[in-house]
């Protein structure tokens, strides 16, 4: 007990000393211990709230995870288009170097782009951006497939033409009969185009001068054709036909490929031939007949390499031409004759050479014993008839260039038909005649025109042109014969 009287007064003053030291600290305890209670206590309503704003937050919270995302997620696309942008940049490029590479005839780079294109849209169906991509480098090949049909129907030389095939068989765009046709029908325009210009040559040409502008037009005309149609042949069978055995075989080119070339140059010739039915007669000289003809033989011999002998179809248009021209101009010659003829002036002003009056020659058993294109020098003294063969004779001689054996018998009746009317007209001029004088000019004038200018002529025909002797040649015509006997007739009974 005493210790612990002593220990309890020890203490107590111990704490008694502790309050008057430290009673501050106590005191600021205190307050300390008043103001956490009212914290703890606003604390506690403090979190009573916050716990009631909890579920308002966290749904904010998920809406703002929401869009925090979509932004990261574009973000991350942003990224990842920075990261390949050269690549996206080539991509986006194809479409423009495509059209430049096909604007500027780059076509085997152009092609290797369309593949790329297509390879990418292979491998990624789903994206958008390829599938136009490729959708925009499509139409620069549709553009390219433009292009290369358009070069068939230029006026192009074999390696373009050649060049131009190659890639449409790349393409495959067409089957090869179908390319064939296609090749065909460009060339038939470029074809058309040529001979377009040389009809533009013909038009507006004088009326005077159509039969030299004809000539000029047949000439040019037969030279682009055989060029054209020798183009055209050659390329066709170098580029459908002559492929090398290791690409096509002959037995697998399709059946109209070779049968194409035929019915082409067949259509080209068939042109010719019409255009030669409409131009040739119009053409009424000879010499311009006989170049055309040596022209066109030289053509179709250089043609028959390749089975386009056309040789046996240009007689009868030539022979047409010739008959046409030469029934026109011994016409053209009896009407001038008739002309000279003056019913209103007695024979002996006009038929008969001044000094040959009063004394008219008269025909001799020798006077047909020359030459048959040599005229007798008994016509001289009579000017109209001298000036009528010489007419007929001009005609003849253009005819010797070019004289078809079938047209004899037709060219020997045409002349015997002209010659009956001009003995008729003479006749016509001549059975009014008194006078003693003036009807033995008019005697005498028969007798040269039935015995020596009717003969000759005929002769000058038969044996100068053709070279058959008049004998086995065609018979005197029925209308000239009796026109020949009204003459005598008539002239007798005067």
């Amino acid at each position: 007990p005493a210790n612990l009287s002593s220990t309890s007064s020890q203490l107590t003053n111990a704490l008694t000393n502790l309050c008057t030291s430290s009673y501050p600290t106590f005191l600021s305890l205190h307050a300390t211990t008043n103001r956490l209670s009212s914290t703890l206590s606003s604390f506690s309503g403090i979190l009573d709230g916050l716990l009631e704003d909890i579920p308002t937050l966290e749904s904010s919270t998920r809406s703002l995870s929401a869009e925090i995302n979509g932004v990261q997620l574009e973000r991350r696309r942003a990224a990842l288009v920075l990261e390949h942008s050269a690549k996206l940049q080539d991509l986006l490029e194809l479409p423009l170097l495509a059209d430049s590479c096909v604007r500027n005839g780059y076509y085997q780079e152009a092609l290797d782009l369309a593949a790329h294109a297509a390879a990418l849209a292979a491998r990624f169906p789903d994206v958008l951006v390829i599938q136009d991509v490729r959708a925009e480098v499509d139409g620069a090949v549709r553009t390219l497939l433009s292009q290369l049909l358009g070069i068939l129907r230029m006026p192009c030389k074999l390696p373009v033409l050649f060049k131009a095939v190659s890639f449409l068989r790349r393409m495959q765009v067409l089957p090869d009969d179908e390319l064939a046709l296609a090749f065909l029908t460009g060339r038939l325009e470029a074809f058309d185009l040529a001979l377009n210009a040389v009809e533009l040559e013909k038009k507006g040409v004088e009326p005077d001068r159509e039969r030299e502008a004809c000539v000029r037009y047949m000439k040019k005309y037969i030279d682009v054709w055989r060029e054209g149609v020798h183009d055209v042949v050659t390329q066709y069978t170098t580029i459908f036909l002559d492929r090398p055995s290791n690409s096509v075989h002959s037995s697998e080119l399709p059946t109209a490929v070779p049968n194409l070339l035929p019915t082409y140059t067949s259509h080209l010739l068939s042109r010719l031939i019409g255009v030669l039915k409409e131009t040739l007669p119009r053409i009424a000289d000879p010499t311009a007949l006989t170049s055309l003809l040596t022209q066109l033989t030289y053509c179709a011999t250089s043609f028959a390499r390749v089975g386009l002998d056309f040789r046996l179809l240009l007689p009868p248009l030539f022979a047409d031409a010739v008959r046409r021209g030469v029934t026109t101009e011994l016409s053209n010659a009896t009407t001038a004759f008739v002309k000279s003829l003056d019913a209103k002036r007695a024979p002996s002003a006009w038929l008969v050479a001044a000094g040959s009056v009063g004394s008219p020659p008269l025909p001799k058993e020798d006077t047909l014993a020359g030459p048959p294109h040599t005229p007798p020098a008994l016509l001289a003294s009579y000017p109209p008839l001298a000036n009528y063969l010489n007419a007929l004779l001009t005609t003849l001689n253009s005819l010797r260039l070019l004289a078809p054996v079938s047209l004899l018998l037709e060219l020997s009746q045409a002349l015997d038909t002209v010659l009956a009317e001009a003995v008729e007209e003479f006749t016509k001029r001549v059975q009014g005649t008194k006078e003693d004088k003036e009807i033995v000019l008019v005697k005498a004038a028969a007798r040269v025109i039935t015995e020596v200018m009717v003969p000759f002529i005929r002769r000058a025909l038969i044996q100068g042109v053709y070279g058959v002797a008049v004998g086995d040649g065609p018979a005197v015509g029925e209308r000239l014969e009796a026109t020949a006997k009204a003459l005598t007739d008539t002239v007798a009974s005067s």
